[in-house]
């Protein structure tokens, strides 16, 4: 972090998900790839109509939503590319990703390593079957316990 500057942390919300959770009051649900690009398209208008702050640096991203996992790598790779053009970033940076471990592909997290992403916030409320499916959770605990390792093998030691 540059001393010289104000330390800036950013909110992305990303409201897509598999499905809605009874538990959950986040602006959120399932959605189309036509509603996801809508969205996409205002995230990245939102970014340009956004106040440029020369004197502020990124020390941090949060990606959370929904589930921002349940989306396509190339969405946050653009909503990333378009972030750092208009903010200076902090060269250690905490970029984290909200993630479901019912979501996890290892070539996405590989791509979302990539593309920066170098902390993952994984969602496991649980490992105990019933409890998982009291919660409406579309993963089990076999999965989540497989998330942790996609994690590692991804690149990721921060999760």
């Amino acid at each position: 972090m540059n001393k010289k500057r104000k330390p800036l942390e950013l909110y992305v919300h990303i409201p897509f998900c598999i499905r809605k959770c009874a538990y959950c009051d986040f602006v959120s649900g399932p959605g189309t790839k036509a509603m996801q690009k809508e969205y996409e398209e205002a995230l990245l208008a939102e970014i340009d109509a956004a106040e440029e702050t020369a004197e502020s640096e990124v020390i941090s991203v949060f990606f959370g939503g929904g589930t921002p996992s349940a989306v396509d790598a190339g969405m946050l790779a653009r909503v990333m590319e378009k972030l750092r053009s208009k903010y200076v970033f902090s060269e250690d940076a905490e970029i984290t990703l909200e993630a479901n471990p019912g979501t996890f592909e290892q070539e996405k997290f590989k791509a979302y390593r990539q593309l920066g992403i170098n902390r993952l916030s994984i969602g496991i409320q649980s490992f105990q079957q019933a409890k998982l499916e009291a919660l409406g959770r579309i993963h089990n605990g076999d999965e989540a316990v497989r998330a942790a390792g996609m994690a590692r093998n991804a690149g990721f030691d921060n999760f």
